[in-house]
């Protein structure tokens, strides 16, 4: 009996012993499995990071400065990139005049990729303001539209600019007036649809660096080497000329503070409903500049003199004015009141300030 339990015991023994064996073997096959299967990632990884390190090798500077912006914009979860880059006229060649401007910009350095941009990705609509406009990858179709404003002032596209399915980097010129823009870029990538039409913000001439639905634009304009215009300036004014004073610092002006400066109104309605534009400067020396006009198109300039008369114990000033049209002098007087960025300005005596329109007060806004 004894021995029957000793050797029940033994083969017992035995089998804890080769279940022991089998386990352990086999534990230690899937362990050599994964460390070999780590092992194949490691070198995975080694190969991938080699790879890219060896295109990068292989890029040109040009081709690398675009692969940071667009890396940045990947980073950032930002479909577009836009740079303003300063003005170009109908003069010169277009892409003569970006070259320059890219020189002074110095935009060599960190983004040479846009003096390589092929002439066909260069866009000249109407207006003098000139765009970088860059796409996060070629992975996005990029459409360029100009548009129109009808007479109550909603967008209308007209003609398609540009189109291609692999999006790439482009320069565009376009925008009439700072007051409004004229082209919409749109970017498409499966369902995912995002628009933007580049112009500068009224407040302070930088790039407005969003679209309609709020959405931002990655900015990368080169500011310290940018000299951003005044409003008023030159050209735009169709027939003021290069009057003295024009566009000198404000703090320089030596008028009264509260008005000198830039204001606009674009609420008001011509006699037919349509949405009309008004415009005024209050510069040194008492210069005085009046502008009017549909959104989306030139505006009428008609430059001449300012002087506060009187000023009322609640703040409200009055003031002459002098302006030379292309018909003869207009002369009368306003009342204005200013307060933080706002002006309401009402009419008085002589002509209206207010041609072409019923109304006889408005807010303006300063910018």
């Amino acid at each position: 009996m004894n021995e029957r339990l000793y050797k029940r015991k033994i083969r017992l023994l035995i089998s804890i012993v080769l279940v022991l064996v089998m386990a352990f073997s086999g534990c230690n096959g899937k362990q050599k499995k994964q460390e070999r299967k780590r092992e194949n990632r490691q070198e995975s990884q080694q190969e991938k990071k080699e790879t890219v390190k060896a295109d990068n090798k292989d890029l040109s500077k040009s081709e690398q400065s675009l692969q940071n912006l667009q890396k940045n914009l990947r980073r950032s979860r930002m479909p577009m990139a836009a740079a303003y880059l300063g003005y170009a006229d109908d003069n010169s060649p277009f892409r003569d005049q970006v070259r320059t401007l890219l020189k002074n910009g110095k935009y060599e350095e960190q983004y040479s990729f846009l003096a390589d941009v092929p002439k066909e990705n260069y866009i000249s609509y109407n207006g003098e303001e000139v765009y970088a406009i860059v796409p996060q990858s070629t992975q996005y179709a990029m459409k360029v539209e100009s548009f129109d404003w009808d007479e109550n002032a909603n967008a209308m596209v007209r003609d398609t600019l540009y189109i291609s399915q692999k999006a790439a980097p482009v320069i565009l010129k376009c925008n009439l007036s700072e007051l409004s823009y004229n082209v919409v870029i749109t970017l498409t990538k499966g369902t995912e649809t995002f628009s933007y039409s580049p112009s500068l913000s009224l407040m302070d001439g930088a790039l407005y660096a969003y679209n309609l639905d709020g959405m931002e634009i990655y900015d990368f304009t080169l500011y310290d080497n940018l000299e951003i215009p005044v409003w008023n300036e030159g050209g735009e004014c169709g027939g003021c000329g290069d009057l003295e004073g024009y566009g000198a610092p404000l703090e320089a002006a030596g008028e009264e503070p509260g008005l000198i400066g830039q204001w606009i109104s674009t609420e008001l309605k011509n006699q037919s409903g349509q949405n009309i534009t008004y415009g005024m400067y209050f510069g040194d020396y008492q210069y005085f500049e009046f502008q009017y006009g549909q959104m989306g198109h030139d505006l009428e300039c008609w430059s001449g003199t300012f002087e506060v008369t009187d000023q009322f114990r609640n703040g409200e000033l009055v003031v002459h004015y002098v302006l030379y049209t292309p018909d003869g002098t207009r002369e009368g007087e306003f009342y204005t009141m200013v307060n933080y960025g706002e002006m309401l300005v009402t009419e008085g005596s002589g002509d209206a300030i207010f041609p072409f329109t019923d109304a006889s007060t408005e807010w303006f806004y300063s910018y």
